[in-house]
């Protein structure tokens, strides 16, 4: 939940209708895509996802961005999943098409570990994280590790991120948060707070890394063998990809399942030999709270009304 707007049409330069869509994709791709299988997903913040099968039977995803920051993302996280596709324990999106208006890629197998209410922004779980962690936690930690460690320097996107300083990430914050003063009725306890999180030193990390920048339980696919317990299978969606704090990367699975699902997390990502500094915890937790700032301004900037009133109501509680 900590990225962009489900408000706004599509960028404009693609085909309109679905029928239209799947026609463009079909062409582009080189192969027979069935308009009546197709089915668009609204939910996403930054793009619209349409699934449809083609005349073989597989499954694709189509996804289309709502507005042009989003398409400007679109070539930094093609640069990223090139670097993390031979890295992560789990699959990520083979982008077979990538235009400025459209990205195209067989669908991955498995189903959503979960999803998010557009309304309340609480996520339901469709498995028990807690319940196997060898099948979801600990594949997920690696895939984090293996995230967080991927060298900077293997692609001109990457590198040129990758020069940013520590420091930025902080004053981003900073700033976000002098907004929300200037146009929020936020409560003095939180800012309090939140001031003292950005002035100590000792919670921020000295370096950045490559973030996925979106991971909750809907875009953790698991799979449901005969018998045993879901595995994770792929890791989706990482449009808000970055070079930033790694703990970000913690904070919506904070959010939907609680300190229990982030300690068991933090637990197994130090074994798959991720670092985990001794303030890390605490920073997360700040950084969850301040969630539902991002969430507030997304709401004005949006028209979303709902999302500011609940977005307040959190941070009041």
């Amino acid at each position: 939940m900590t990225a962009a707007t489900r408000a706004g049409a599509p960028s404009g330069a693609g085909p309109d209708s679905l029928a239209a869509l799947a026609a463009h994709a079909s062409r582009r791709l080189g192969l027979a895509l069935d308009p009546a299988t197709a089915r668009a997903d609204d939910t996403g913040w930054d793009f619209q996802v349409v699934h449809i099968r083609a005349a073989d039977g597989a499954w694709w995803i189509l996804r289309r961005p709502r507005r042009p920051e989003a398409a400007e993302q679109l070539a930094f996280e093609g640069a990223v999943l090139a670097a993390v596709r031979d890295r992560t324990p789990v699959r990520v999106p083979d982008w077979r098409l990538h235009d400025p208006d459209l990205v195209a890629y067989p669908r991955l197998p498995g189903e959503a570990a979960g999803t998010e209410d557009p309304g309340t922004l609480v996520y339901g779980w469709s498995i028990d994280p807690l319940a196997h962690p060898g099948q979801y936690l600990e594949p997920l930690a690696r895939a984090l590790v293996a995230v967080h460690t991927t060298a900077l320097d293997g692609s001109p996107a990457l590198a040129a991120r990758g020069r940013a300083d520590a420091g930025a990430v902080r004053t981003r914050i900073a700033d976000r948060l002098d907004r929300a003063r200037a146009e929020l009725p936020l409560p003095e306890a939180g800012v309090r707070r939140w001031r003292a999180w950005l002035d100590e030193d000792r919670l921020w990390p000295g370096r950045l890394t490559l973030v996925h920048g979106d991971v909750h339980p809907g875009h953790t696919l698991v799979e449901r063998p005969r018998s045993g317990p879901p595995v994770l299978s792929g890791l989706l969606d990482w449009a808000n990809a970055d070079v930033g704090d790694p703990a970000a990367d913690f904070v919506d699975m904070l959010y939907a399942g609680g300190t229990p699902v982030l300690d068991r997390l933090l637990d197994a990502y130090r074994t798959a030999g991720g670092e985990v500094r001794p303030d890390m915890r605490a920073h997360i937790l700040a950084r969850a709270s301040f969630l539902w700032v991002h969430v507030a301004l997304r709401g004005l900037d949006t028209g979303r009304s709902a999302w500011v009133e609940t977005a307040l109501r959190r941070m009041a509680l």
